[in-house]
């Protein structure tokens, strides 16, 4: 499928605009193409392409505000969601927090994150891509399951005030499990160019892996010197981010409120960075306002947090264009956060650890304390024990339970290659990239173990 383009969703979001009566009016038009061919026991299972139209309509009336969502773009669907958002608007208690549909400010340039080859992929480049992996796993005697897929999202936002901002983007992953009798890896890679997803790297490091987490043995518990891989610091980075954030603060749960300028973590450094070229740059948020790249954490001290207009409003001072598109619940969020790399290559960073364990990521990771960052979760797909710098065996997956801030104090060492990653789906949408290191840490508090 090609873009629906800058023009068509113009004319989506004007349509709304126009239907919206009211003292001000936000139309957010996002668009997802995503084609997906899934895997399974060595062997294509699937192959799908769906387009999903998503308006949200935002109306004010004084203080008064409604949103309405709907997946119909025709004109009676687009004037429908704009007329309920009116009348809703108008029924609606006074938000005394609500700081108004925001003035048009200048959107700076930015690399564009839109790349033809992976809008144009075919089934068959996909299918190509999944032999790779598929062939490396049975040439091994192991069994590979995962996906490859090339999604296009484009975003519009426009209101009533003048402002009109449109990117598209693109992304390409591949993503293999690679699976034994007892034992099982991971691996993905994500970019922004189909031509450039490397479906032999994610089949190296997975089938090599799985070679050897096959007949785990037991590891005693408690407190372990760790390594962790990329693919479990951005869960790290993705809960840790979500607390950056001026309503996280405000409302108490925030690790960094009242601790500005104050030391909260290792010496690590998070960014937010919307124009990283290689990331996954989007100059402006859906409130159609300047992205600003900020240093959240510097070195282990805490030093911002991002806005939407209305956190910025009530903090007294100015929005970060960190906007989430229009909802009731989470307002902004740190978008394009990248932990910043060090010195050391993940062997260096194995090296450095006398007994421990290196994990390759976090499995069902949830919130057990917010304001402490105390998360919940499993290890999976490979995990090793570590013994005078080399990996030694495998070991059976753990439960832990874990301040990951807290966690982070402890750094010993960071990787020096970032690996682009998505963050997690907010709105049925991916919407945040990490750019992240492995990282060495001194304590990590298991507290339970798989039988198997």
């Amino acid at each position: 499928m090609t873009l629906l383009g800058q023009d068509e969703l113009t004319r989506i979001a004007e349509a709304a605009l126009h239907h919206a009566t009211g003292d001000a009016a936000e139309a957010v038009v996002i668009v997802r193409t995503g084609a997906l061919t899934r895997f399974a026991n060595a062997a294509i299972h699937q192959n799908m392409v769906s387009r999903e139209v998503d308006l949200r309509v935002r109306v004010a009336v004084g203080k008064r505000v409604a949103i309405v969502a709907t997946n119909r773009v025709d004109p009676e669907g687009i004037a429908q969601a704009a007329r309920d958002a009116s009348e809703l608007a108008r029924l609606s208690p006074e938000n005394e927090r609500f700081a108004g549909i925001p003035e048009p400010r200048p959107i700076p340039p930015a690399p564009s994150a839109y790349r033809a080859r992976t809008e144009a992929a075919t089934p068959l480049d996909r299918a190509r891509l999944a032999k790779v992996i598929c062939d490396a796993s049975l040439a091994k005697g192991l069994r590979a399951a995962g996906f490859v897929s090339t999604d296009t999202q484009e975003i519009l936002v426009a209101n009533s005030r003048g402002v009109r901002a449109y990117t598209p983007q693109t992304i390409a992953e591949a993503q293999a499990a690679v699976i034994g009798d007892e034992g099982s890896s991971f691996a993905q890679r994500v970019t922004l160019d189909v031509a450039d997803c490397d479906a032999q790297a994610v089949a190296d490091e997975a089938v090599a892996k799985a070679i050897l987490a096959q007949r785990p043995r037991d590891h005693p518990l408690g407190p372990t010197e760790v390594v962790l891989e990329a693919y479990a610091v951005r869960d790290i980075i993705g809960f840790l981010g979500s607390q950056l954030t001026g309503m996280a603060v405000e409302e108490g749960r925030s690790f960094v409120g009242g601790r500005l300028g104050e030391r909260v973590t290792g010496s690590l450094t998070f960014t937010d960075d919307a124009f990283d070229p290689q990331g996954v740059s989007r100059p402006f948020d859906f409130e159609g306002q300047p992205t600003e790249r900020l240093v959240l954490i510097d070195k282990g001290i805490s030093r911002a947090v991002v806005y939407d207009a209305a956190s910025a409003l009530r903090a007294g001072t100015r929005p970060t264009g960190h906007a989430l598109p229009p909802n009731r619940f989470a307002p902004a969020s740190a978008m394009s956060l990248r932990l910043e790399a060090g010195e050391r290559s993940r062997e260096e960073l194995i090296r450095g650890v006398k007994r421990g364990v290196l994990v390759t990521r976090f499995w069902y990771t949830r919130w057990v304390h917010q304001l402490r960052t105390i998360v919940t979760g499993m290890t999976r797909d490979g995990v090793f024990a570590i013994e005078d710098g080399e990996i030694a065996y495998p070991v059976k997956n753990f439960r832990f339970t874990q301040s990951y801030h807290e966690a982070l104090a402890s750094v010993q060492g960071v990787g020096k290659d970032l690996s682009l990653l998505v963050g997690a789906e907010q709105f049925g949408l991916s919407l945040s990239w990490n750019r992240v290191p492995a990282l060495h840490l001194g304590t990590f508090a298991f507290t339970g173990a798989t039988q198997h």
